[in-house]
């Protein structure tokens, strides 16, 4: 439908906005007759390319779904995402962040008493937060940030400490809530790094505040130099609901390189591998739990990398080579190249579980 032509396009979205001036004249605009027409039309026009359109057209159907259906109703969810997504599409990250905040509150913002569809809010605003979150600087947003990620703690601890909801909602919301304190460890870097290469804050004491920072920016550094600990609690708290759980054993030895405990995520590695739960024959990037990521549509500048290089058995690169194909003034592959010297690489197993050299061949989107 896309390729149909502009003359094609207006008559069909002109057919289209007479029979809903037609069905609203009798029943009303927010008649739950008129709500499938709404969304089949914004379909149209979404598959037209009129973003616009499309927009309007969900907002409409939307707010009929909740008049008609209640303001908590799981219906709106389909909705919600189709907009979300025409957000997407034009890099809109203010409007993206106001429309999952408000139908957030509408589903009570995480509190109790919970419900399943309130849960499933939760979970997904905070995988939208994430989103927004690694796609945009944080200077001047540290309250923001500090909110997210304080609300995402807090709600995680009671809901796993619910023997009602632990069982099936503590495993998705830790897994959330460390993706939030990946993206902490990568924004908030240390004031200076001594002679020696060891990263510090500029002041040791936790009560001594640099006057250059914001308050906000002062808590943000504090929480993170928690995290460490923190984030391996959280996930020992999710295995004790769900022991031995693939996912979050992964996750935990994720953390655990990352933050240079190599021989104790080697050990659940092995384990992991001896299990046969997951495949460990290939080098990985970490973390592969929680999946990191950024919405192509959100990010400033992207392009697709081919990358080879030999990983060593302690997750070192060598003879790294990073090209752009097609691409004569390659922007992003000296950047590419620069970011993956940062990146903790999980080294390939062999039958036994030991750590091995291995070549890779990746092709990447990069996005900055």
């Amino acid at each position: 439908m896309a390729s149909a032509s502009p003359l094609t396009v207006q008559r069909s979205l002109s057919a289209s906005a007479a029979r809903i001036e037609a069905l609203e004249g009798e029943w009303g605009p927010y008649a739950p007759e008129l709500t499938p027409v709404l969304t089949e039309a914004a379909r149209e026009a979404e598959e037209y390319g009129e973003t616009d359109t499309a927009l309007d057209l969900y907002r409409w159907a939307l707010h009929s779904t909740r008049i008609n259906r209640g303001l908590s109703t799981a219906d709106q969810l389909p909705l919600l995402e189709r907009m979300l997504g025409l957000l997407r599409d034009r890099g809109d990250r203010e409007e993206l962040s106001n429309q999952i905040d408000y139908f957030y509150r509408l589903l009570g913002r995480g509190a109790q008493p919970w419900t399943e569809q309130r849960l499933n809010a939760s979970v997904r605003w905070l995988s939208v937060q994430g989103e927004l979150l690694a796609s945009a600087p944080w200077r001047g947003r540290e309250s923001e940030v500090l909110f997210v990620l304080e609300h995402a703690s807090d709600l995680a601890e009671a809901v796993c400490s619910d023997d009602q909801w632990s069982i099936h909602w503590c495993k998705p919301l830790t897994l959330e809530l460390v993706k939030l304190f990946y993206l902490l460890d990568y924004r908030i870097d240390p004031l200076v790094v001594d002679e020696f290469g060891v990263a510090r804050d500029r002041y040791n004491s936790p009560y001594q505040q640099n006057l250059d920072q914001s308050p906000g920016e002062y808590r943000l550094r504090s929480m993170e130099k928690s995290a460490r600990s923190r984030v391996r609690g959280f996930i020992d708290r999710a295995l004790e609901v769900v022991p031995g759980d693939a996912e979050l054993l992964l996750a935990k030895g994720d953390w655990l390189l990352a933050r240079g405990r190599r021989s104790q995520a080697l050990e659940i590695y092995a384990e992991l591998n001896g299990r046969g739960d997951l495949d460990f024959s290939s080098p990985r990037p970490v973390p592969e739990v929680p999946a990191l990521g950024r919405d192509r549509r959100l990010s400033d500048a992207t392009s697709v990398v081919n990358i080879s290089a030999l990983v060593t058995a302690r997750g070192d690169l060598r003879d790294l080579d990073v090209s752009e194909p097609g691409i004569d003034e390659k922007p992003l592959a000296g950047y590419a190249k620069r970011q993956l010297r940062e990146v903790r690489i999980r080294p390939a197993l062999d039958g036994n579980g030991e750590p091995k050299d291995a070549v890779i061949h990746w092709r990447v989107l990069v996005t900055r």
